[in-house]
């Protein structure tokens, strides 16, 4: 009796991880990053008030790999909290979709503390990254002052819960489609797996605890057969190379 029990646990185990494994190598195509405390007054939107001026816009791809049509919060992040961390710039700013980076320069600095700047911190973080001159800079310019859909430092833990929604609804729908399950089964793994997700994509938990949630949510509302089922569906991605990519 205890040897089957044995045996159903590491079924249990193996079938969870599937899910878990594939959706934290979605979830980590950047590495975790702890939460660092947002920097003083970012919650005010002084963005109106900022001399055009004292500002520069970069192109930058910071697109979120699982979820194209927001930035990235995790790749993001480190880079407006270094970016803020040097007296020569004021504010760090990233638009919702994660194709331009705003620099506002404060009134101290010189034309070789922003050059030094760009190159030891945007370029070494992001080399693509081009700042936009012309009616580029204009467009970018107007966007940066009419619309709210820009986010400094740690205020992109807000895409990365986006992410972890679109991520786990993905899921979801995959593994819908190798079992039946209840649209009330459905929801409360999406829940589940929503909460983990999030937890992990802004620095709140390890890749194993994220992993252990998910064994504690599917063993609410999945049976050994189902998991038997996912696991031989999914192997390929229980591969080492596959979580780790």
């Amino acid at each position: 009796m205890k040897t089957s029990m044995r045996s159903g646990n590491r079924l249990l185990k193996s079938g969870v991880m599937l899910a878990a494994a594939a959706a934290l190598a979605a979830a980590t195509a950047y590495p975790m990053r702890s939460a660092e405390s947002q920097p003083p007054g970012a919650s005010a939107d002084t963005r109106q008030t900022l001399d055009p001026k004292r500002v520069s816009f970069f192109q930058v791809p910071l697109v979120c790999p699982a979820a194209p049509q927001i930035g990235c919060g995790g790749a993001a992040k480190p880079l407006l909290l270094d970016l803020e961390s040097h007296a020569a710039v004021s504010q760090a700013w990233l638009n919702r979709a994660g194709t331009c980076l705003a620099v506002a320069w404060s009134g101290e600095s010189t034309a070789r503390q922003r050059s030094r700047i760009q190159k030891s911190v945007l370029k070494e973080s992001q080399p693509s990254a081009r700042e936009l001159k012309g009616a580029a800079r204009k467009q970018a310019l107007k966007d940066f002052q009419s619309t709210g859909e820009w986010y400094r430092g740690a205020d992109v833990d807000r895409l990365s819960e986006e992410e972890a929604v679109v991520i786990a609804a993905r899921w979801v729908g995959r593994i819908r489609e190798k079992i039946a399950l209840s649209d009330d089964a459905a929801k409360a793994l999406q829940a589940g797996f929503t909460t983990a997700l999030r937890r992990k994509l802004t620095g709140q938990s390890t890749r194993s605890e994220t992993q252990e949630e998910f064994i504690r949510v599917c063993h609410q509302y999945l049976d050994e057969k189902d998991l038997a089922v996912l696991m031989d569906a999914f192997k390929a991605e229980l591969q080492p190379s596959a979580i780790d990519r």
